[in-house]
């Protein structure tokens, strides 16, 4: 089964659906339409034929009445009954015969009636009509008492009960017929509606089944990865789509080891060859993601030459319980400029962790770093306080942004509050402002925004903050690692300037979180 596709699964089940949803319609298509005709038959043939059939009765009566009045009275207004009754009788057979052209039986029973009216209207009606007429009361009267007019009458009363008993069970048989359409109309419908919801509820368990339990188990396995435990393989069995998808992450979880043995080769053989190198490589990464009381850290550096890069940036709980930040960037790249980068942050780092402000621990260590006429620093410290309260000296350094969330941009920057650290430089001023719980502070260096392309193209401050937008979690690992992600993918390996990026995130004061 796992060989038939994803795309071919699903064909088949709507497929299924479609003739079943079909089937179902046409069914009940033809079910509603025979509960209509047989209501049509009801309404338009057997219950007007049910009063036709008694109308004719009645003016069979009629015709009975009025001749007898006549006889006994030899008044002609009797006879107006007897001749309206004649009309009324002739109309109603032709309306029988007109609702039931096609139907012997009925036919028949019609004729029956109308044989015997006419054989009544000879024995009996047009003699003793004709008898009082020439003014012989006397032989009408015996006409009467033989009874032969009598005795036909009832024959007419008979036949017309036959047709009329005809007509209801006819009538009787099409109700019975309309409840019987109208329970299969139902059961239909019922059906139908049960096999549709089948359908569906099969189709939602083959698909959790096909695809989400795959997808999920395939999920698990590369978070899993993602975490460290890049021994465990991640093929999944599933349909041929997510079959393929597991084993290119198979391939690409290989290509990592890979590539990862390389580089623990590489690092082994540094640490033999040039400890010193290693070590101040690793004293100028930073560290890894904290928690420093109401402030979330996190950062990168990423070196464009070995592992030793001219950025670097550091994290510390002052005194006071503000958290102060500090990126730097030296100018070049190697060795020479891990030196000065790793100076300035001890410096500063041994300056902040006393009692003097912000300002006076960045002048202070401004003025021991930079004795080379042709080296220089740009740097910028951010201090956090507890209530929400920002300090910074930006030294021209790229403007820190304060992003308000996910989707709500920059709300501010950091800009610029005096020039580059050099031998020569002096004159920085320390600026304030007020962070809201939940915003964040990207302090990252110049190698971030003048990332190229192989065109030549920037990714820019815009570029930047665009690659941020709709990120959650909205964290400074989340955002720090879209960073890296980012200009990995726009300058396709090809670095020409270290990149440095530091985020902290700000949310009401906790005590209890705070990290020494």
């Amino acid at each position: 089964m796992n060989r038939v596709s994803l795309s071919m699964r699903l064909i088949a089940l709507l497929a299924l659906l479609a003739v079943v949803i079909t089937t179902v319609t046409v069914v009940l298509v033809l079910a509603i339409n025979r509960v209509n005709d047989n209501r049509m038959l009801v309404a338009s043939r057997f219950q007007p034929a049910s009063v036709q059939s008694r109308a004719l009765l009645v003016g069979l009566v009629d015709q009975e009445t009025g001749q007898r009045g006549y006889v006994l009275t030899g008044d002609d207004a009797f006879l107006d009954p007897y001749r309206e009754g004649r009309r009324d009788v002739a109309r109603s057979l032709a309306s029988l015969r007109k609702e039931f052209p096609d139907d012997a039986e009925m036919l028949a029973a019609i004729d029956e009636v109308e044989t015997a009216a006419e054989t009544w209207q000879q024995v009996g009606a047009r003699p003793e009509i004709a008898a009082r007429r020439a003014d012989e009361f006397d032989v009408a009267q015996e006409l009467v008492r033989v009874g032969r007019g009598k005795r036909a009458f009832e024959e007419v009363r008979v036949q017309v009960a036959q047709l009329q008993t005809l007509i209801d069970l006819r009538l009787a048989a099409a109700r019975q017929e309309d409840r019987e359409n109208l329970r299969l109309l139902r059961l239909t419908g019922v059906i139908g509606v049960g096999a549709v919801v089948l359908i569906v509820g099969l189709t939602a368990y083959l698909l959790r089944r096909w695809a989400l339990v795959p997808l999920q188990t395939l999920r698990r396995r590369m978070r899993a990865v993602a975490g460290g435990h890049l021994d465990d393989e991640v093929i999944v069995e599933g349909p041929p789509e997510i079959a393929a998808v597991s084993h290119d992450a198979e391939s690409m979880r290989r290509r990592i080891l890979t590539e990862l043995d390389a580089a623990r080769g590489a690092t082994e053989a540094l640490l033999q060859h040039s400890p010193v190198v290693a070590a101040l490589g690793s004293a100028l990464a930073g560290g890894s993601p904290q928690q420093v009381g109401p402030v979330a850290v996190s950062g990168t550096v990423l070196a464009a030459e070995g592992v030793l890069a001219g950025d670097t940036w550091h994290v510390l709980h002052r005194p006071s319980g503000s958290t102060a930040a500090l990126v730097t960037d030296v100018s070049g790249h190697g060795p020479e400029a891990g030196l000065v980068a790793f100076a300035f942050k001890q410096r500063l780092g041994a300056l902040l962790a006393t009692d003097l402000g912000l300002l006076d621990a960045f002048e202070r260590a401004a003025i021991w770093t930079v004795r080379d006429d042709e080296r220089f620093v740009t740097a910028a410290v951010v201090e956090v306080h507890d209530d929400g309260r920002l300090v910074w000296v930006n030294a021209g350094h790229p403007a820190p942004l304060v992003l308000g969330g996910p989707f709500a941009g920059v709300r501010a920057q950091l800009e610029q509050t005096g020039p580059i650290v050099s031998s020569v430089s002096s004159g920085w001023t320390a600026e304030e402002m007020r962070l809201a719980p939940g915003e964040l502070v990207l302090i990252y260096t110049d190698g971030v925004v003048e990332a190229r392309d192989p065109e030549g193209n920037e990714l820019g401050e815009q570029g930047l903050v665009a690659a941020l937008s709709g990120i959650v979690p909205w964290t400074p690992d989340a955002v720090v690692l879209r960073v890296g992600d980012v200009v990995r993918r726009f300058d396709k390996g090809v670095r020409r300037d270290d990149v440095t990026c530091v985020a902290l995130g700000y949310a009401r004061s906790d005590p209890g979180t705070t990290v020494p």
